[in-house]
């Protein structure tokens, strides 16, 4: 270093660039010591001058001066001390490397030199953004920009004229990225006496600290600071003043100037004087130190040094500490950055509740609350501005770029809220998963995240209802939540039609032209020329075709490559829309005369819709208006075809499962939508569409945030069925949340349907696709659902529940532990800790409660809580948030319930036997077929997501409690390829992807 900093006053030099584009320079280099130099004026004069000073600094320097070895020890102090700051930062944090942004708009290459070795010598990286000399202010504000929204810098320093030094350019940078301190916050706060909390400007520091440095008494000396403005001048007042100085500012054309430079005992020069100001106004005896370019160029005679000065430190000696100390603010940002990337209490801002009684309806109470700003929200919670995209006033999205942020950042604990066997009316999970979050975070100010399902805009005006939650223990706005929310799922629909679109597309074209024209249609000529696509060089790859030319491939590779050959009565894509129109189930399409008599006969399900209906209570009813039973037959040469509910849609089990924009692009392009004539998956990417899929999934990967009723964070992301899919929030969501929290906050999440269902598959599928391990299980239950279980009278949604719902019964409640108890034990299964949430209804008593809780203890339940949270909100789980922090800290001894590698026979009757009870499982010679087809297709090593009735443990809704030694039918197989999961159909048990009429209890 010693060796190295000389240089920087003596050879280095690069010729000016001239005007054009910003240039980037992305690594620190070194230039030649040839060439002039730039520099406001400064030129060779200055440098020559400089040399000349200090090769005469016997006899031409005052005490106040500094040699060169003095100053550069100055220097080498300031870029030491950086360098061992960060040197420990990253002995914790080693991938962690500050980067220093400098936009310059001129050509003072010897700063950008000065600049680059310094930051190279302390261990920083630099970039420099050169703008011609001329840029305007807007062309010099976009740059600005640019770089606030970068989050790989750190810092961001301006190098440009100073009269491009306006308002809105120095307010245009962050403050916390504005290492030299010019922005209203960061002047504003010196000002205020809060340096430890801003940075304060290099140059006004330089100047300071080399008077002290010199031995220069600033206590009671009188200061004039000549030609500087706006940050430089107030910085150099308020720390003059802080010294005990007595400041005085003039301008050069003052008329008072030549009397206050009598006065003066320390003279700082902040710009370039005049020629009509001579330079024997300066009183010998005086110390000045040079801020500006060029107040001595050519128009100081290196003897008369001592004749008018007690000593000069000039411009040289000023940039180059400058440049140190603006070093050193930088690893200050960086040490600043990486506090705020670590746990830290949130400083959030709860909402205050006011519970009356009776509990109004839940939108009187949605409505009844303000929700804070999201961007808020989003700041209290530890995100960037850059990170949120807002839509409205309380929803935004959260950039994925987040992870990569807090990467090193530790996870906190893991929660998932499963239930019992519900009723039809459900137990009420996600109003105990937000309750539980109030509680953490508005009670026991413990960082929590809730991570909920976004729901179906068809069970919402169906039988089920919206899924924010309930009473005082529900996710706002409440109508927001549940309709439309970003748009997601309509972003679904479009996917899923625009895949069936072009599968039915295909076909017809494959049926009406020959392998040529086909193959034209395909790879077209663009200008002459004829190329493959990425996608489609992927394709010849997998048909075993390695030519890149498309001119070279014979009749039979292109017949090969051209043709899919999609075997009709093999599609399992349906289109879907996200609103139960019941009209649309069954129907005929294809009839116009363009479709030229081409058809196909979708292979209608067997006892099929019928059967999931009936564990409706609608089914009656809807058998009355439409029975399920009817055949729809063609018409006028059309062809049958029907709507799926949009989140029945493998494009939603996709986005809940999938970790970046990579790894959703390979799984939309892994689906298969049908199998060839030849038996061989068909699949998106094969019809050519992944490219188009993923960029109408890009925003819709995004997680959603909200807030609670309290103000407490909330992710709302995919909406998959808990049946036919996972029935579980995204992974992405879940990841993000752990992160935001912290190593010792808490991550909420809820899994569809009992804990046979969305439990199973939120350990089997999710955690299998995420790496996260669960701390613990919140199981909840209700008064209400046990003396069902116990053998109380049938539950029917609008139907009043009878009285041994509403009064005290002991012995019900006690019979109808049993199913309590078995989810328990399903929950142990995997080795991890359960802590039972009564859900307590007004109509419970307190006997009934008591007798709850004790018999979950006996059955190996960490603990068992009442809680009370849909009546008075957080206050009423605190119990809760209590045993669930208590039970998290005993440790989890997470287990997968089955190995990937078994045969997907074995695996099924490993969840049938072991979580459901059943003495065995009964392939339908249909599901055997499809087993072996997955199996020899290679897919036989994907978990396994039972579609199975939620209504009981066992295959038929109306067995309760827990059924045992029934052998389990799997009536069929299919699979999620994309998802990356088979599902079987148990029993008679059909997936509502096939029924617009579906619902999926919260």
């Amino acid at each position: 270093m010693s060796a190295r900093l000389p240089l920087f006053l003596r050879g280095l030099r690069r010729p000016p660039r001239p005007p054009g584009p910003p240039l980037r320079l992305q690594a620190p280099g070194r230039a030649s010591s040839s060439g002039r130099g730039g520099g406001g004026g400064g030129g060779e004069g200055l440098l020559g001058q400089r040399r000349l000073q200090d090769a005469q600094a016997g006899n031409s320097r005052g005490q106040g001066s500094q040699a060169p070895s003095a100053r550069d020890s100055i220097v080498r102090e300031v870029i030491q001390n950086s360098k061992e700051v960060l040197s420990l930062l990253q002995e914790k944090n080693p991938a962690f490397k500050p980067v220093l942004a400098i936009i310059q708009a001129g050509d003072d290459n010897l700063m950008q030199e000065i600049n680059q070795n310094l930051a190279e010598e302390a261990g920083l990286n630099i970039t420099h953004i050169c703008l011609p000399p001329d840029s305007s202010e807007g062309e010099i504000i976009d740059e600005i920009l640019k770089i606030n929204e970068d989050t790989r810098v750190h810092g961001l320093a301006l190098q440009i004229s100073e009269n491009s030094f306006s308002n809105k350019v120095l307010n245009a940078l962050k403050p916390e990225k504005d290492v030299d301190g010019v922005t209203d916050v960061n002047l504003g706060r010196l000002v205020r006496g809060d340096a430890h909390e801003c940075y304060v400007s290099p140059v006004a520091r330089a100047v300071v600290e080399l008077l002290e440095k010199s031995g220069v008494n600033l206590d009671g000396k009188k200061v004039l600071v000549i030609g500087a403005h706006g940050s430089l001048e107030a910085a150099l007042q308020c720390l003059f003043q802080r010294r005990g100085s007595m400041t005085m500012s003039s301008q050069w054309k003052t008329p008072q100037l030549q009397s206050k430079l009598h006065e003066a005992d320390i003279a700082v020069v902040g710009s370039p004087k005049p020629e009509d100001i001579p330079l024997s106004w300066i009183q010998p005896g005086t110390t000045v130190l040079n801020c500006s370019h060029d107040f001595l160029s050519g128009r100081l005679g290196c003897g008369s040094l001592g004749v008018h000065f007690n000593g000069l430190i000039a411009e040289d000696d000023v940039r180059l500490l400058a440049a140190a100390l603006r070093i050193q603010n930088m690893v200050s940002s960086g040490r600043r950055w990486l506090r705020e990337q670590q746990h830290a209490r949130w400083r959030l801002h709860c909402l205050k509740l006011q519970p009356l009684s009776p509990v109004p309806s839940d939108l009187e109470i949605s409505r009844a609350q303000t929700p804070k700003a999201v961007d808020v929200l989003a700041k209290e919670i530890g995100l960037l501005a850059d990170e949120i995209e807002i839509y409205g006033r309380s929803k935004a999205k959260v950039r994925l770029s987040l992870l990569e942020r807090l990467k090193d950042q530790a996870d906190g604990k893991y929660v998932l809220v499963a239930g019992i066997t519900p009723t039809p009316l459900g137990e009420g999970k996600s109003t105990v998963t937000v309750g539980l979050v109030q509680a953490l975070t508005a009670h026991l100010n413990i960082n929590s995240f809730a991570c909920l399902r976004q729901p179906s805009q068809g069970p919402t005006f169906g039988v089920k209802g919206g899924a924010a939650g309930g009473g005082y223990a529900q996710v706002i706005p409440m109508e927001e939540f549940n309709l439309h929310l970003t748009g997601d799922i309509h972003a679904i629909t479009a996917a899923n039609n625009l895949l069936a679109a072009a599968i039915d597309t295909r076909i017809f074209h494959e049926n009406t032209q020959t392998d040529k024209a086909l193959y034209n249609r395909l790879v077209p000529l663009v200008n002459g020329v004829r190329e493959f696509s990425s996608i489609q060089l992927a394709r010849l790859k997998k048909l075993g075709i390695n030519k890149t030319d498309p001119s070279t491939l014979t009749e039979e590779e292109i017949s090969k490559f051209a043709r899919l050959n999609i075997e009709p009565s093999t599609i399992t894509w349906q289109r879907v829309l996200d609103t139960n129109d019941r009209f649309l189930r069954k129907m005929t399409i294809g009839q116009a005369p363009t479709e030229k008599g081409y058809s196909r006969q979708l292979s209608l399900w067997k006892t099929g819709l019928r059967t999931i209906l009936r564990c409706l209570p609608l089914s009656s009813w809807l058998d009355k208006c439409h029975p399920l039973d009817t055949p729809m037959n063609d018409s006028g040469g059309g062809r049958q075809a029907q709507f799926d509910i949009a989140v029945a849609s493998e494009i939603m089990a996709v986005l809940a499962l999938t970790d970046s924009l990579t790894d959703m692009k390979e799984r939309l392009g892994r689906m298969v939508v049908a199998s060839d004539k030849n038996g061989q998956p068909v699949t998106a990417e094969d019809l050519g569409v992944t490219g188009a899929l993923t960029v109408l999934m890009k925003d819709a990967i995004k997680p959603n945030l909200m807030q609670t009723l309290e103000g407490t964070p909330v992710f709302v992301h995919a909406g998959p069925f808990a049946n036919i899919a996972h029935g579980n929030s995204s992974v992405l969501a879940d990841k993000i949340a752990l992160k935001l929290v912290g190593e010792e906050g808490f991550v909420v999440t809820e899994a569809g349907f009992g804990a046979d269902i969305g439990m199973e598959k939120f350990f089997n599928i999710k955690c299998r696709a995420s790496g996260l391990v669960p701390n613990v299980v919140v199981l909840v239950a209700t008064v209400r659902a046990l003396k069902m279980h116990g053998g109380g009278p049938s539950v029917t949604a609008g139907v009043p529940l009878k009285k041994e719902y509403t009064e005290e019964n002991i012995q019900l409640v006690a019979d109808g532990c049993c199913n309590l108890q078995k989810q328990i034990q399903v929950a142990q299964l995997f080795g991890v800790p359960v802590v039972v949430a009564l859900n307590v209804f007004k109509t419970d008593t307190r006997a009934e409660i008591d007798l709850v809780c004790e018999l979950a203890k006996r059955a190996g339940a960490f603990d068992a809580v009442p809680c009370y949270h849909w009546s008075v909100g957080g206050k009423g789980s605190v119990d809760l948030a209590r045993a669930v922090r208590e039970a998290a800290g005993q440790g989890s001894r997470f287990r997968f319930l089955y190995d990937l590698q078994l045969p997907i026979v074995e695996k099924i009757r490993t969840i049938a036997q072991a979580v459901y009870g059943a003495k065995d499982i009964e392939l339908s010679p249909e599901a055997q077929s499809k087993i072996d087809r997955y199996t020899q297709q290679g897919f036989g090593n994907l978990p396994i997501c039972m579609a199975k009735t939620h209504l009981s443990l066992s295959h038929q809704p109306d067995k309760k409690g827990v059924p045992r030694d029934f052998i389990l039918p799997i009536s069929d197989v299919r699979a999620s390829i994309g998802a990356g999961f088979i599902y079987p159909l148990v029993g008679t048990e059909l997936e509502p992807r096939g029924s617009l009429a579906a619902w999926r209890p919260h």
